[in-house]
């Protein structure tokens, strides 16, 4: 695996790799991934990607699932999340008791949010940062479903230098595709979304 490290060529990369998936208002509520698996956070994502009337969670899931608070307040602003990112290092350490692959992937699907969040807010850039930074030390990709949640975080991180981030973020991409063409659709939304904020963020200064 070749570094890849600059903004442009993940943004690249990672909208190839996502190839030409679309999701419509109508598709939101009876969207499934190629298993015909569906999620909680599925049309939380799908709704951000693709810019389609958000639709809300009972509030009451956010104990059991940490991460839909985030991705929630990533569309409706008036979701308070400031209790919820005390610290550093995890964003929900009192997953560990779960599964490992749980774990793994509420964690990076919650990075995924909060490095948004980040984007709009940028006093919450510490935390997600601290977290990422957690992860690439403490959790591979490997402990999850192959799914590539925060690529984009990593790719940043990457971006700015750091090898070990950009190492993060080929597994997470090679995972999403292992065994297959093509990513599933769930995970071709997933690196469509993270293509987008890559996209947004302002070239770096030109060398001189």
């Amino acid at each position: 695996m070749h570094p890849t490290t600059t903004l442009a060529q993940w943004s690249t990369r990672l909208r190839h790799a996502a190839g030409d998936i679309r999701v419509t208002a109508a598709e939101l509520t009876e969207f499934r991934d190629d298993a015909g698996h569906r999620r909680r956070v599925d049309p939380l994502l799908l709704a951000h990607t693709f810019v389609l009337p958000a639709p809300s969670l009972d509030p009451a899931t956010f104990t059991e699932e940490p991460w839909l608070r985030l991705w929630s307040a990533l569309l409706d602003s008036t979701i308070p999340i400031t209790n919820q990112l005390v610290g550093t290092g995890p964003l929900f350490p009192h997953l560990h008791d779960r599964a490992i692959e749980v774990w793994t992937e509420g964690e990076l699907a919650g990075l995924h949010a909060l490095w948004h969040l980040a984007a709009r807010n940028p006093a919450l850039a510490p935390r997600a940062r601290s977290a990422a930074a957690w992860l690439i030390a403490e959790l591979q990709p490997d402990n999850a479903t192959q799914r590539p949640w925060a690529i984009h975080a990593f790719a940043q991180l990457a971006a700015e230098g750091d090898i070990e981030a950009d190492m993060y973020a080929q597994t997470l991409l090679l995972n999403a595709i292992a065994g297959r063409e093509k990513p599933d659709r769930f995970s071709a939304a997933i690196l469509l979304n993270a293509a987008n904020y890559l996209s947004a963020l302002p070239a770096p200064p030109a060398m001189t």
